[in-house]
């Protein structure tokens, strides 16, 4: 005890620290959009997810290649849980194909409520997706330094034949 009366810790501040460390989830997916999607109807989407995404803590990123999502996402895992089942219960997709969904030691988007790319008519969409081609070139790079992204390298996977069909 000090003069104070106050009891002194001589354990290091790590080892006072009993907090629980945030679990961070990621879940990737691919998905086959609804026919008759609208430029609009991705606008509202994206608007709604970065709304939402933002409130819960959690990041990512949405391409859409006029058929497919594929979207990842990162957070904390209650956050990611809540706008998970809210993507699971969307009319805007059918035929979910889970490619990720687990525990990951890093964040990669930490910037990014939601980043999307599809640039046929949307200001919003295409102001997106230089944000996100912005973002690609660097991906790789956090790549080859991550093991527990599976995730990540079907996002990068499905980029790369997007832009190849552009090409």
């Amino acid at each position: 005890a000090t003069g104070s009366g106050r009891p002194v810790s001589c354990l290091p501040d790590q080892a006072r620290s009993r907090e629980p460390q945030m679990t961070h989830r990621a879940v990737a997916y691919t998905s086959t959009a609804v026919a008759g999607l609208t430029p609009a109807d991705l606008d509202h989407l994206l608007v709604d997810a970065r709304a939402r995404n933002r409130m819960e803590g959690v990041t990512g990123v949405l391409l859409y290649d006029g058929q497919r999502f594929f979207q990842y996402f990162e957070g904390p895992d209650a956050g990611v849980e809540r706008i998970y089942a809210r993507i699971r219960g969307s009319r805007m997709h059918v035929e979910l194909d889970v490619l990720q969904d687990g525990p990951v030691q890093q964040l990669h988007f930490m910037q990014w409520h939601m980043g999307c790319t599809r640039t046929d008519g949307s200001v919003l969409l295409q102001l997106s997706s230089r944000q996100w081609q912005q973002q690609a070139r660097y991906l790789g790079e956090d790549l080859a330094r991550a093991s527990d992204t599976p995730g990540l390298r079907g996002l990068l996977a499905f980029w790369e034949q997007q832009e190849a069909a552009l090409s």
